[in-house]
This record gives structure tokens, sequence and C-alpha cells, in this order.
């Protein structure tokens, strides 16, 4: 019997090739989806993983040892090492402490171990680290001070005192030896961990470490020092395989050190950001997973019905030939063993090879798309049984009509029509399914999960459906009356197309696969540019330069001399929230909003009238062009105790604040003097101090009646000023006040704060935009260390850069606000595309130096390479697998009815009948199917997208709240129709030609 069935394969080659080749992509499509998973896990974690910084990456565990407290070194040595374990982490070991000795007093330096620093540093001169007593500095230390390799320096240990608010020695000193200088290799380098070395706006920043040995940090004569054991990822630590790992070993982590099981959780402080970075990757997995079964489950449904077509249409032509088995008494298991043991061998030879098939299609996707890799394992092996079974009962359920049928109609030229109920039932079913899917999606769960997993399957499948029972009755009237009047060709082709019984299976097939491709191009386009209009909000312009921490004012300064007409350039800074629960605040040059930064119409107000609210009209500043300043001042009795005043001013081009303290107040009328050094070029007057040294809550008051700068004569503050109501405000209620005689303010002494007098050229509360909606308990970062007071004068529903949650102010303003440091951290200028191209050099030269250059194409690029762009991606190849196995599907049933539809042309064709009417009617049995199916198609694939577009994720988080497209650009759809149509058009007009050709050649040949 295999040796029949097996000389029934080498008759049949063909047709069993067609069955293995689809038995391999029905595999190879159920071992891709999961496969393609784990390549965007791959490549999801190490997205997230080089993005993060490296002080998120690391896991430190630190503690002041010394003898003066409670942990030893010893202590210490012996119990965090040990705690802190986690698997692929390397653990380096540091030790510093503040010395005196090297910068001119009373500045510090830091003495300091970091174990295996050398690999890590670049020696721009000498050699680095090989004995005790030996230090190496860093390049910009070395060349300050004017030290060459070889000098002898002396330390001291060094602590802070209190009493004298200085560094003050706390050792005998040290002598050591420079014996080299560096430049750290890579500031971003994982090896540095959670320090503040060398990374940008940080306060060690700009401070580079004396790098000496563990012996010579022994060997220095301290009082305590400060410990850290880092835990720092190595190669392939963060990888894919190993996060679950990881996480294991963090929680065994926590337990020992905060659980109580281990005594150093009472004196070491631990920090760990990791959880963070973990949790993204999840985010990120988890949006894939849902992502891309959207597609890989009805490819493989797909598969499987090809199947189905396949080996019924080729039972069908063999109906004869079982028949004449039937007929000679074959038992049923013969029959069905002579009848299903082509398909099932077929598609069992084809199982493994579809398994490293689609491994590999999958690898070699991977590889082009974004870098990753596959790996030939046995995960995804139940997911390729259930496509083998799925395969061979698709097989079996193919035959199960003509095993059923009698003889007399297996000899049947044309089949009888059978099983219309069941057909209809099946279609009914498939029908009440997709709605219910659509309305648990929809209605209740709103994401793609269970059967809404489904709906655009599901809705092409129903779409392609009740079109196939409006096409065939069509058919059949159109067939009718193309005969009745006389166009044979026409009449034939739409005929066979309504008669024969897979004509409607093949068109559902078509317009599956057409729909399929449809909604991977709608949603390939949407989501990218979704993810574009993101990147744009996200990066806040077009180019944004993060410079050097600068001063508020100067950053203003360069910008401005840089742009003076505001055409392309803003400067801005990003202020950290001030506690975990607080948004960002965007401090910004608001002037130049609506021409350079990325503001969208439905994120509320326009940025001209922002800015208009953000920069109420105010006095202009009070500004000294001098390094001397006059106070006349009244100054009532007091009860004892001294009473001053001090004038607080900022430089015009930025830094520290300038505070002119006079002499101590008498009683009556008098001009005091003071020296402001440093306001030659100009400082802004910020305020006026009054402090009542006394002991116990008194009460003093001083009026002040003008401010002048003696050496030019002008008046800085004229007495009318200081007697104008609104034009000076208090630091507390009722403290300030325009009196005729001028400003009166009361202090009070004994300990409360001190009182300040402060000009109305900055609006209080400082005005704000807020994206979404803020609690009153929110607290708003300001430039420096206080926190003024904030309200919010209008809401919008994104800002950009900071997305649906922050808080826009105006930079200057702010920058007015401010009474201490405006130094900052996280400055930036903004650029519109029209920027020049020497920018960069220009501010430059104006003494901003650029640490990154970010643009809306780069951040567009990172979205790229993240899991939902990346999930999505695979719609678009799962639909080419699709139109594949319909082209597939149509050739082969093409081929099967070649045979029978050449005999019955051979026969018209002796009858009289021209053979340009054969063409024609081939051309009509298909290509009415290709064309209705590219119709239905296309109509399938834009409901579906209407119906489950909305609930594909295009990005992990909803931070940036924006109106995405929700339709795609015509060019999008535009090029899978051509490539549908031209695709399909062609297989019909090939069939039809194939066919001509037969009846021509059979003609020759009789």
């Amino acid at each position: 019997m295999i040796a029949l069935v097996l000389s029934m394969l080498a008759a049949r080659k063909a047709q069993a090739v067609a069955v293995l080749l689809l038995s391999v992509f029905a595999v190879g499509a159920a071992v891709a989806g999961p496969v393609y998973l784990d390549a965007v896990d791959r490549a999801v974690a190490g997205t997230e993983v080089a993005e993060a910084d490296r002080v998120e990456r690391t896991i430190s565990l630190s503690a002041f040892v010394g003898p003066e407290e409670t942990v030893d070194i010893e202590g210490f040595d012996s119990v965090i090492p040990r705690a802190l374990d986690v698997e692929g982490f390397d653990q380096v070991y540091s030790a510093q402490f503040a010395v005196l000795g090297v910068e001119p007093d009373p500045d510090i330096s830091w003495l300091t171990f970091r174990s295996d620093v050398c690999p890590h540093l670049r020696i721009v001169a000498g050699r680095c680290l090989m004995s005790a007593g030996e230090t190496v500095l860093g390049e910009q230390t070395a060349r300050r001070l004017g030290l060459a390799p070889g000098a002898g320096l002396t330390v001291q240990a060094a602590r802070y005192s209190e009493e004298a608010r200085r560094y003050l020695p706390a050792g005998s000193p040290t002598p050591l030896t420079v014996v080299g200088f560096y430049r750290p290799l890579d500031t971003a380098e994982v090896y540095w961990g959670r320090t503040g070395w060398f990374a940008l706006g940080t306060r060690d920043s700009d401070r580079e470490p004396m790098f000496v040995n563990r012996q010579t940090v022994d060997a220095t004569e301290h009082l305590q020092d400060y410990r850290t054991v880092e835990a720092v990822p190595g190669l392939g630590a963060l990888d894919a395989d190993h996060l679950d790992q990881v996480r294991f070993d963090l929680a065994d982590m926590r337990d020992e050190l905060l659980g109580g099981t281990g005594s150093s959780g009472f004196f070491a402080q631990v920090a760990i950001d990791l959880d963070g970075l973990l949790d993204r990757v999840d985010q990120a997995q988890t949006v894939a997973r849902r992502v891309v079964p959207v597609a890989a489950v009805p490819l493989v449904g797909l598969c499987w019905f090809v199947i189905f077509l396949a080996v019924a249409y080729g039972t069908t032509g063999r109906r004869h030939e079982l028949g004449l088995v039937a007929l000679r008494g074959a038992r049923r298991p013969v029959r069905w063993w002579l009848t299903a043991g082509e398909s099932t061998l077929a598609i069992l030879a084809g199982a493994p090879i579809g398994y490293v098939a689609g491994t590999a299609a999958v690898w070699l996707v991977a590889r082009v798309r974004f870098d990753g890799g596959a790996e030939l394992s046995g995960a995804a092996l139940p997911y390729a049984g259930i496509a083998l079974g799925g395969a061979l009962l698709a097989g079996l359920l193919a035959q199960r009509q003509q095993l059923a049928s009698p003889v007399a109609d297996l000899l049947r030229r044309v089949p009888a029509r059978q099983g219309t109920w069941r057909s209809t039932a099946v279609e009914a079913t498939v029908v009440v399914l997709t709605v219910v899917a659509v309305f648990q999606l929809r209605g209740f769960e709103g994401e793609l999960v269970g059967l809404s997993l489904l709906v655009p399957s599901l809705v092409a499948v129903a779409f392609a459906l009740i079109a196939a029972r409006l096409l065939m009755p069509l058919a059949a009237r159109v067939g009718g009356r193309a005969l009745r009047r006389g166009r044979l060709g026409i009449a034939l082709g739409a005929l066979q197309l309504a008669r024969r019984p897979g004509s409607h299976r093949l068109f559902v097939l078509l317009a599956v696969a057409v729909a399929l491709l449809g909604f991977a191009a709608v949603g390939v386009d949407v989501a990218g540019r979704a993810r574009a209009e993101r990147a744009a909000v996200e990066t806040g312009a077009d180019r944004v330069l993060s410079v050097l921490p600068v001063d508020a004012a100067r950053l203003l300064t360069a910008v401005r001399e840089v742009d003076p007409e505001g055409r392309y350039a803003m400067a801005v800074a990003v202020l950290p929230p001030a506690t975990v629960n607080d948004p960002p605040v965007l401090a910004a040059d608001t002037t130049r909003l609506d021409r350079v930064a990325t503001w969208r119409p439905e994120f509320g107000t326009a940025p001209a009238r922002v800015s208009a609210l953000l920069r109420p009209a105010t006095p202009e500043p009070y500004v000294l062009r001098g390094e001397r300043i006059t106070a006349l001042v009244d100054t009532p009795p007091h009860d004892g105790g001294q009473l001053r005043i001090a004038v607080t001013l900022r430089p015009l081009d930025g830094g520290q604040p300038v505070r002119v303290s006079f002499s101590v107040l008498t009683a009556g009328v008098h001009t005091y003097a003071g020296t402001a050094d440093g306001c030659a070029a100009g400082c802004r007057l910020l305020g006026i101090e009054a402090v009542y040294a006394r002991t116990g809550p008194h009460d003093a008051d001083v009026v002040v009646r003008e401010l002048r700068d003696p050496d030019s004569g002008r008046v800085l503050v004229p007495a009318a000023d200081f007697a104008a109501a609104g034009g000076w405000r208090g630091s507390a209620d009722g403290k300030v006040r325009a009196t005729a005689g001028g400003l009166a303010i009361t202090t009070t002494s004994g300990g409360a704060a001190d009182t300040w007098a402060l000009p109305a050229d900055v609006p209080v509360p400082l005005p704000v935009v807020a994206a979404g909606r803020l609690r009153e308990s929110t607290k708003l970062t300001g430039l420096d260390a206080e926190r003024p007071r904030f309200e919010v004068v209008d809401q919008v529903t994104t800002l950009p850069r900071l997305g649906g949650r922050g808080a826009l102010a105006d930079l200057e303003y702010a920058e007015r606000a401010a009474l201490g440091s405006t130094r900052l951290s996280g400055a930036q200028v903004w650029l519109s595309p029209d920027a020049p191209a020497d920018v960069t050099a220009r501010l430059a030269e104006r003494g901003l130096v650029v640490s990154a250059d970010q643009t809306t194409a780069r951040a567009r690029a990172m979205l790229d390479r993240r899991a939902p762009a990346l999930a999505i991606w695979f719609h678009l190849l799962a639909a080419g697998f699709a139109v594949l196995l319909a082209l597939g599907g149509l050739a082969l049933m093409a081929a099967v009815d070649r045979r029978r539809r050449t005999e019955d042309m051979r026969a018209l064709r002796h009858q009289g009948m021209p053979l340009r009417v054969v063409g024609r009617a081939g051309l009509w049995t298909y290509l009415p199917v290709v064309t209705a199916a590219l119709v239905t198609g296309a109509v399938a694939a834009g409901v579906a997208w209407w119906l489950a577009g909305d609930y594909l994720p295009f990005f992990v988080d909803d931070a940036i709240v924006l109106e995405l497209p929700s339709w795609p650009s015509p060019s999008a759809v535009l090029w899978p129709a051509v490539l549908a149509a031209v695709g399909f058009a062609t297989a019909a007009v090939g069939v039809a030609a194939a066919l001509r050709w037969s009846v021509g050649a059979s003609r020759v040949r009789d």
C-alpha cells in the first residue's frame, strides 16, 4: 500500500510538491510569529539597556566608614561584597575622602581608589598607577595647576567644619608623586557606575578625582571615608536571556539587605534604579506580544485554508480515479489511505523544512530590519506542532466529501452540489464570531486580547464570505445573459466560475490576502507617521543642542546675540521636578516660542497667546552700571540690637549674586555706601534685605528713600519709585509698604527669616502654563534653591518636550525671580529647521559648549527601534506571506483545473469554436474573481482598520498626549493596491494564456 501511495506521488509530482510547499508555509508561518517575538524581545532589551544611563544600570551599596562611624572597614568589606551578588554583574570597589594640599586653599580634592581603574583611563602624559604613594591627576586639573609628571604633592585629609564653614585639616600630611595625567576613555561607560565624575550637569562633573591605589588610601591618615561597592552589568548580563535571573537576584538581595536577614541593611545605603529599566523592558515586550499575534494567527489560519483548497481541488480532480477504486470494492480504510496518503506524506515532509525555513526567514528579516537575530531552538516546537496538526486536519477535511460520496457521484464529470447547509452554517458562524469579537473589543475589553485579537482577520473573512455569496449568483446571471447574446467566451468563463465548487473559496482566499495586505500597509504607515509626530514633540524643536552647565542669564544673552531677531534659536532650561510626585518645568525664552518650538494646534492655546500669558507687562529692571552704590535711609529709633540693610544684585551677563551689605544703621536720615564688585558692566537689582540682629523676637523699621550710583551720579531707584504703591512687594505679608517718605520695611529679630523688599520687575506669583491638571500640593521647581510661588494662567493638553505632564514658564522671568544661583544643569538651545549650519560655532564663540546634539530625525530613529515599531512591521511581513499564498493557491487551482478545462475546450474546438474564445473564456474564469477580490479586500481592510486600528499600540507609554493620525496617506495604500492588482491580474492572464496554449497545442497534435 505504501508503494502504491509513493507511486501516486511520483505520478503527480507537481501537486505533491505544491502541498509540500504549502506545509512548509504553514509551519514556517506558525514558527515565524514566536521566533520574531523572541527576536523583538532581544532587540527591545538591547535598545532599552543601551539608552539607559550608567546610573540606572548600576546597583550600589555604600556607607561612611571609619573610627567615628558605626561601620569599620573590616565590617564593610566582609558583608557588602557578599551581599551584592547578581549573576553577570561585576563588582567595582571604591573609597574616597576629601584632601587639602592640591587645589588652592580652601578648595579640596578627592583622593580616590577605584578598583581596576587604569584600563578605563587614557593616559595622556606619564603612566598609570603601579605602587603606593603614586597618583594620577585629571588632564584639566594638571593643566590648571601647572603640574608635570614626576611632581610631588603633599596632601592632608580634610573634614568640613560647620562653625568655620570650610574644610579643615583632619590628619597628618602624606607625600604623593604624580606619575601621570588621565582622560576617561568613555564618560558614559557603565564602569563609572553611579558616581558623578565626568557626568555633565552633576555636582562633581568638573571635579577630576585623584586616583590612587588601595594601599595609598589605607596609609593616608583620615577619620572617615566613603566606601562603595557597585555592581555593574558585564557583557550580556542584561540581555533578554538573563533578565529573569537578574530580577530573582535583586529580590534575593533585597530580602537579605532590607528584610532583616542581614545586618548590612542597618548601615548600608542601597541604591537601585534597575527596576525601572526592567519594567520598561517588560512593558515593551508586552506591547510586542499584543501586536504580533494580530498578524501571526490569521496567517497560520490562511495557510490551513490554502492547504484545504489545494487538497480539495486535487481530490476533486481525482474523483474518477477514486470512483473506480470504490467500484472495485475497496474497503473504506483502503480508500481513506489512497485518498489521504498523498497529502499526508507531503504535509509531514514539509513540516521540518518549514520549521527551519521559518526560523531562517525571521533571522534574515531581523538582521536587515533591526540588526537582531533568531535562534534555531525548540522553543517554537509547540507552535510548529499546532500548525502541523492543523494542516493535517485541513487536508483530511478537504477529502471528507469525496470519501463520503457514493460511487455514482464520484464517476460524474461535474460534481453534485452538496453540503450547502453546512457551508452556510460555517459562514454564519464566522459572521457571528466577527460581531462578537468587535463588540468585545469596542464595548468591553478595549484591547486586542482573546477573541478581539482576531478582529481584523475576522472582518476580512466575513466580508469575503458575504461577497462570495453575491459573486457566484451574479456570475451565473452574467454567463446566462452572455450566452443568450452569443458572447461565448464571457459565457463559458462566467458559467465555469459559477458552477465550479472551489471558485468561491478561491475568491475568499484572494480577498482575505488583499485585506491583510491593506490592513498591514495602513498600520505601518499610520504608525510611522505617529512616531514622526511624537518624535517632533518629544524633541521640542527640529534640533536641540544641550550645553554644559551655564548661568541662565548667560544662556539668554548668548542665544539672543547669535539670533537677535529671534528667527531660529531659543534658550531653554529643563528643570527637574521638586519631588518624584511633582512635574518638571520647562523654562524657555517664550518670545520665540511660536517660531522655534514644535507646537501643534491640539495642544490648546496658540504659542503667541502662551507667550503673552507668561510675559505680562512689568516695569523695567533697575540696573547699576558701576562698582559702588549708596543708599539714603531713614532709620526710626529702635530698642537695641544691630539693624542693617543689604542690596543684592545680579550681573546682567550671568553669575552669582552680588551682595552689598551696608554698615550698621543709626537713627535718623543717613547715606550709606557700599562696594558692588563685578557690576561695572551692569547688574540688575534683585532686592533689598533688612536684617535685625538682637536676642528674642523684636521688630524694627527702616525706610529706604533712594539708591544711587555715586560714580555717575545717576539715581538707581528714585524716591518716587519707592513711594509708589504697588512698585515693591515683600517676602512676607505686611512687612513692606510704600509711604510718602519712601519704602518702609519691617524686620523681626530672633532667628526669624529676614525681610526682603523685591522690585515689581517680575510678576508674582510667576505665571505658568500647565499640561495636565496640577494638584494644590504640587511644588514646581525654580531656577535656584527657593521655590517661587506659581500661578497657572492656562492649561494645555501637551507641552513640547514634557508631554502631558509639566509646566511651562518664561526663562527670563524665572531668572529674575531667583534670588540665589541660577546655574542651569539642563541648559539647551532649541533650533528651527532654518538655523544656519554654523550655529554651534557661533554659540561657542559666546561661551556655550555644546555637549549633545539631538534632532527630530534621530528621535524618530530611536522610536523606530522600539517594540511597537518592530512589532507592527511583522504585519507587513505576514501580509507578504499571505499574498504569496494567494498567488500560489490561484496557480495551484488553475493547474489542477487545466486538464479538465483543456478537455472541455478541445471538444468545443472540434465543433468549430475559435481559439481566441478559449483564451477569453479562461480570462473570464479568473479575472472577475481577482477584480472582485481586490475591491472586496480593500473595503474589508478599511472597515477592519476603522474598527480595530485605534487599538493597535503605537508606543510603549502615553506620556505624550497627541491627536495621532487615524488614516494613512494616499501613497501608503496605493503601492500595495497596485502590487496586489498587478500580481493577481498577471496570474489571471497567465492562467488564461496557459489554457489557450494547451488547447492550441492539443489541436495541433490532433
